[in-house]
């Protein structure tokens, strides 16, 4: 499992991001670490072979100087093939391998026809200059060479600067400087020793300590995990303990808490649910098993069967209209009855809802009166829209006393389309206006008639269904007010 987890994905991602860039400045730390060493052997041969040059035209100048030279020849034609010029170049070069700085320097000085004039000791380990290179450092260049030599204790690499010395703008000689190149190649071959031992040991001390790291990165995950596991449908109360860590594990944390939190909601209220339905098909089942076993108890005239089958079918009618009821709703909620959309007038869809429930209305000598704006046109469907406001209707009629009002508005506001009843009814208190939607939630039911507590709850989804909004404001014994507020450009939620 340990292969297949996050955790060693991150740590062998560190590993591989790590072992690149280790490579990688190795590679410029080899390069630059070498092109500095053979730089600074560069300009110390440069150096070097400048001091020859000089020291050797002190001695000249000396010895000169010494035999009482008058001769009117220039110094160039007194150099070339001059034997006595030849001896003192010979004289300093031997001197000078007494030199500390110079013993690993090896100096050899030719004449312009090529022909050595003086050369330290172990010169010979130098290879004559070639004819084309001869001809190139005669016309003033300067030259760097590197040439494999084979020596008792075994081959070297030597770095070699052949250079002219110029009088009077012309070759006087050439000074071939060199020095082997074991100091430089013992450095970068350490380089890569050093490199190549600790280059795994870095990686893989990294690997661990990124086990480590993502183990402590992690470990709020696997809290959550353990925490996770004992979650049930019986235990949706049990929250994730959200870290201080201003991340994502944080946000997952917080995020994962909300959706436990709605599905709590769900479970509740589906329990709810259940246990409501139960309860509201309770009487009337057993109403009508009771009236069946009063029926075979004995043999009944016609019209007490008449009686009781007339009973017996209004508690099935009541049945029926819970179960629409519930299948309705639950259309709704999974946006399975999704609105049929047509032009319709909403103001005359009111007036025939008002003049459908009127009959009710009577009966308790209750006044409906209608106050219209105008027409307003909505896309939606009318028969849910005549199911919302006679749900809104008939719950006024119920909780309005004898001879009380209901008032019906209708009008055009901005954008919406906003329509209110207001009653003269009992009221509710700000903790039943709370749950007036809820599902099978009723304020008094000895008050509620035949009715199940589903009527509101049917018209807010209708309305949501419509992208509308159903709203309600109520004062004890003062009364109650719906307010329904519907998106003129019909903008369903579906």
């Amino acid at each position: 499992m340990f292969f297949k987890s996050i955790r060693f994905k991150i740590t062998i991602l560190y590993m591989a991001i790590l072992a690149v860039t280790l490579t990688s400045f190795s590679i410029i730390l080899y390069h630059n670490v070498g092109n500095g060493l053979y730089g600074s052997m560069d300009t110390l041969l440069k150096s070097k072979a400048g001091g020859i040059s000089q020291a050797i035209n002190t001695y000249w100048e000396a010895y000169n100087l010494e035999a009482g030279s008058t001769s009117d020849k220039t110094e160039t034609l007194r150099k070339r093939r001059n034997i006595n010029f030849a001896k003192i170049a010979q004289r300093w070069v031997k001197e000078e391998t007494t030199d500390p700085q110079l013993l690993d320097i090896l100096v050899q000085v030719f004449d312009t026809d090529g022909a050595i004039i003086a050369s330290s000791k172990r010169a010979q380990k130098l290879t004559d200059i070639s004819r084309k290179n001869f001809i190139s450092v005669l016309q003033g260049r300067n030259r760097f060479d590197t040439v494999a030599s084979e020596e008792q204790t075994g081959r070297i690499t030597l770095r070699i600067y052949t250079t002219p010395v110029f009088e009077n703008e012309k070759v006087a000689y050439i000074v071939q400087v060199a020095s082997p190149l074991s100091s430089i190649e013992v450095a970068l071959n350490n380089i890569k020793i050093a490199v190549f031992i600790l280059f795994p040991i870095t990686v893989l001390l990294a690997g661990l300590m990124g086990v480590f790291l993502a183990k402590v990165t992690l470990r709020p995950v696997d809290n959550m995990i353990n925490t996770i596991h004992q979650i049930t449908a019986e235990n949706m109360k049990l929250k994730l303990s959200v870290p201080d860590t201003k991340d994502e594990i944080q946000k997952l944390a917080e995020t994962f808490n909300n959706m436990l939190g709605r599905l709590d909601e769900a479970f509740t209220s589906q329990r709810q649910l259940f246990e409501d339905l139960s309860h509201e098909l309770k009487t009337p089942l057993t109403i009508l098993k009771g009236e069946f076993e009063v029926i075979l108890k004995k043999m009944r005239s016609q019209e007490e069967y008449q009686i009781i089958l007339k009973s017996a079918l209004e508690e099935i009618n009541r049945i029926t209209s819970l179960v629409q009821g519930l299948l309705l709703i639950a259309h709704l909620d999974s946006k399975e009855a999704v609105p049929i959309k047509n032009k319709i007038d909403l103001t005359a869809l009111l007036k025939d809802v008002i003049d459908n429930i009127d009959c009710l209305a009577k009966l308790k000598n209750i006044e409906i009166s209608f106050e219209p704006d105008g027409e307003l046109l909505f896309d939606g469907d009318g028969s849910q829209l005549k199911t919302l406001f006679l749900n809104i209707l008939d719950n006024a009629i119920k909780y309005t006393p004898q001879s009380g009002s209901i008032k019906v508005s209708a009008i055009k506001l901005k954008e919406n389309a906003e329509i209110k009843v207001v009653d003269t009814g009992v009221g509710m208190s700000q903790e039943d206006i709370k749950h007036i939607f809820d599902r099978f939630y009723r304020i008094d039911k000895s008050r509620a008639g035949s009715g199940f507590g589903l009527g509101l709850s049917i018209a807010k989804s209708i309305t949501e269904a419509h992208g509308g909004v159903i709203e309600v404001q109520s004062e004890p014994s003062v009364g109650t007010s719906f307010k329904v507020t519907l998106p003129l450009s019909a903008k369903s939620i579906y």
